[in-house]
């Protein structure tokens, strides 16, 4: 048949139905290519697109799915690919994806399903490569990236907002909440954002990690990224945007990645570089990003790491609690009012801080024991500084208490928080308690061993029946 007559049949059908065809056969696929490069085909996708959009489908209704072109699209691409080597693959899709792209006006709305579509079930590497060739679809958005992690935080405000729209768009299209999300799209969003901070050296990853999810602002020129939103400033004039609900707010949504790197890494199903630690200095230097505005605030720093307890704040305190540091002793008090401030906020938020404390304060407590050999040092030092903090803590808020019910609730609020830690507490007290008494005890036997007469067995035991006897 002519040429137009496969264009003609092909633009009927289905585009599920027209991919199923390029699977017939080796010269049916060649048909089917030829058709994606006319122009009927990106005038169909246009049309198609347009009714999409008029049925006002949900991301949450089964409809949308089934009848998302950008979705059918993707699966076209991939069964008239599904031979060919992952660098042709990326680049026929790159060339489909300008040509649509150029056919729908310019938006990049959509071709994140599309690319999520054609590398479903693919390996981190070669995902690695479709990202490549994604973001060479808008080539101002390859240019913009370079700019906005080559010069500094907030210099280019409308490039940064445009990076922030178009990665988003393209790689990270789930919702963001990885509290709302599936155990599977937490690791797929993961995955996602593993392969695009990797896409860029470590110095600029906090950078670009920041432009995804750092706060932003609204002005008189647009929206902006706030660099500053975290940084100290004086309590006593903030603003009502920069409240503590609305810092909970934000650092959930800036952390939001950190958490998925993590959960993503443990499955073991996807790619295995973020471990704990580096997810931990993934999150510094997202902190450093904004030292160009000043040093995050005490109140920024001890509400991320209760967001993330187990996470962020496990290696927080094994980093701290590094025997090798030459202001060790520093970084331990530090840590032991960290743990203070922390174990506030999850009271405030649950009224259970031991619940989320027990995993990293073990994990502390434990790497004291082992680094150290035994419980009378760091592990007793460490216990001894968190009583210590609380006790200040207590002992300060008494001082400075004026006679309202505001400084009432604090104190208040103060006291249940320890009440709720005592188990807790008690608990690594008493471990030491039981290792220094396992300890002592062979020293206790060997020092009195000749108080004690030696009995020795009786060389002539009694036969069983004369024990009976003498029972009897």
């Amino acid at each position: 048949m002519p040429k137009n007559v496969y264009s003609y049949i092909f633009t009927v059908l289905d585009m599920r139905s027209v991919s199923t065809l390029s699977l017939v056969s080796t010269k049916m696929s060649s048909r089917v290519r030829g058709y994606v490069s006319t122009y009927e085909f990106y005038r169909r996708m246009q049309l198609d697109h347009l009714d999409f959009l008029n049925e006002s489908f949900r991301p949450d209704d089964d409809e949308f799915l089934e009848n998302d072109p950008f979705i059918a699209c993707g699966a076209l691409i991939k069964s008239i690919t599904i031979t060919l080597s992952t660098e042709t693959r990326a680049k026929v899709f790159l060339n489909i994806c300008r040509n649509l792209r150029n056919q729908l006006g310019g938006s990049l709305q959509g071709f994140g399903r599309m690319l999520e579509t054609v590398t479903e079930n693919w390996k981190f590497e070669e995902r690695r490569i479709m990202i490549k060739a994604a973001i060479l679809i808008d080539l101002d958005l390859r240019r913009a990236l370079i700019k906005v992690l080559t010069a500094g935080a907030g210099h280019f405000v409308g490039l940064e907002m445009k990076v922030r729209s178009g990665l988003t768009q393209l790689f990270l299209t789930n919702d963001q909440d990885v509290n709302e999300m599936t155990p599977k799209e937490v690791i797929d969003f993961g995955a996602w954002l593993s392969i695009l901070l990797r896409n860029v050296v470590e110095k600029h990853q906090g950078r670009l990690y920041y432009i995804l999810f750092g706060p932003a602002r609204s002005s008189k020129k647009g929206e902006f990224v706030d660099w500053s939103y975290f940084c100290e400033e004086d309590r006593t004039n903030i603003s009502q945007f920069k409240n503590e609900p609305n810092y909970k707010k934000f650092l959930t949504a800036l952390l939001n990645g950190v958490r998925a790197l993590r959960v993503m890494n443990n499955s073991k199903s996807t790619d295995n570089y973020w471990t704990g630690r580096k997810v931990y200095h993934m999150f510094l230097r997202v902190i450093e990003a904004c030292e160009e505005r000043g040093n995050w605030s005490e109140l920024a720093s001890s509400m991320a790491l209760s967001i993330d307890p187990s996470g962020l704040f496990s290696e927080y305190l094994v980093t701290c609690l590094d025997a090798r540091r030459s202001d060790y002793t520093r970084y331990m008090v530090e840590a032991a009012e960290m743990v203070c401030l922390v174990r506030i906020h999850l009271y405030r938020w649950s009224s259970t801080p031991a619940t989320f404390l027990a995993e990293p304060l073990h994990h502390a407590f434990g790497h004291l024991a082992q680094q150290d050999g035994h419980y009378d040092g760091s592990y007793k030092q460490f216990l001894e500084l968190i009583w210590r903090a609380q006790k200040l803590r207590l002992k300060g808020l008494v001082k400075s208490a004026k006679n309202t019910i505001q400084s009432s609730d604090l104190i208040r609020e103060e006291l249940d928080g320890q009440l709720s830690m005592t188990r807790l507490m008690c608990e690594f007290g008493n471990t030491m308690a039981l290792n220094q008494q396992g300890l002592q005890l062979p020293q206790v036997l060997d020092a009195n061993r000749d108080n004690f007469p030696i009995i020795d067995a009786d060389p002539h035991p009694l036969e069983e029946d004369e024990q009976l006897d003498e029972i009897h």
